[in-house]
């Protein structure tokens, strides 16, 4: 997932050569049922997980009974089964920092239908968003050596930690754990961290898969509030240092 690559450090005018870890960019071609569908910038590493997440979350994969075969093969992967990829686009090249680029239209993501979201169940308690910070940095064990990468991860309502990912493309990273956990599905009860911003694509993302809420570091967009008010998400950004913004669903924040 890291290269040491040769560079120059400048401090006070004077150069010093040094190597430095530099985390690795690779392009994954995803080919379904023989046919070129997809291929993304990514970081390589747990590749079935991110083909197996990002088929679900674009719709073409319900279960995993539907594959019949996947095969991991240097930066191509191939799949087999009951899978069609008639009217999706194919061929594009997903960039490390866009995931539904190339799309026809942002209203087919979400055509099949996805689990509701409760109202009820889910909680967090507002004390212990930053300590999800905390758990998150310890885990992030690439962007220690490289300051290169995202982390997504899930936690729980007790705000512990269940899954992690990182990848160059937030949104391969949620894809990653997102495969992982297909067979858990939906996830009412665990909410997604991520290390950066939120865009649309996140947060249909979580939507697909039934999670009631994100809590970003960084901003959300526009369509990114918009979606999430929609399907009744709870989304928090700007999370440091002991503040953040509700975006929408705050019925789900305990105060304690």
């Amino acid at each position: 997932m890291e290269e040491r690559v040769a560079a120059q450090r400048v401090v006070d005018g004077e150069t010093y050569p040094l190597e430095e870890s530099v985390a690795v960019e690779e392009p994954l071609e995803i080919q379904i049922n023989g046919q070129p569908w997809i291929t993304t910038m990514r970081t390589p590493g747990h590749d079935r997980e991110l083909a197996l997440g990002l088929l679900y979350s674009e719709g073409l994969l319900s279960d995993l009974t539907e594959i019949d075969q996947i095969h991991v093969e240097d930066n191509v992967i191939l799949i087999g089964g009951d899978i069609s990829i008639e009217g999706h686009s194919r061929g594009f090249v997903r960039s490390s920092s866009c995931g539904v680029c190339g799309r026809a239209s942002l209203d087919a993501i979400l055509a099949r239908h996805p689990p509701a979201i409760s109202s009820e169940g889910f909680s967090i308690s507002s004390d212990s968003l930053d300590s999800l910070l905390t758990q998150m940095r310890t885990k992030q064990s690439v962007f220690d050596t490289t300051g290169g990468v995202h982390a997504v991860a899930l936690f729980s309502e007790m705000s512990d930690i269940t899954e992690l990912a990182e990848d160059v493309g937030r949104h391969n990273a949620m894809d990653k754990v997102i495969g992982r956990t297909l067979t858990q599905l939906p996830l009412s009860n665990l909410g997604f961290l991520l290390s950066g911003r939120v865009s649309f694509e996140m947060v249909q993302k979580a939507v697909m898969v039934g999670s009631p809420c994100i809590v970003a570091i960084g901003a959300p967009t526009t369509l990114a509030v918009d979606l999430a008010r929609q399907h009744g998400l709870t989304l928090i950004g700007f999370l440091r240092d002991g503040r953040f913004n509700v975006y929408c669903g705050a019925n789900r924040i305990r105060n304690e």
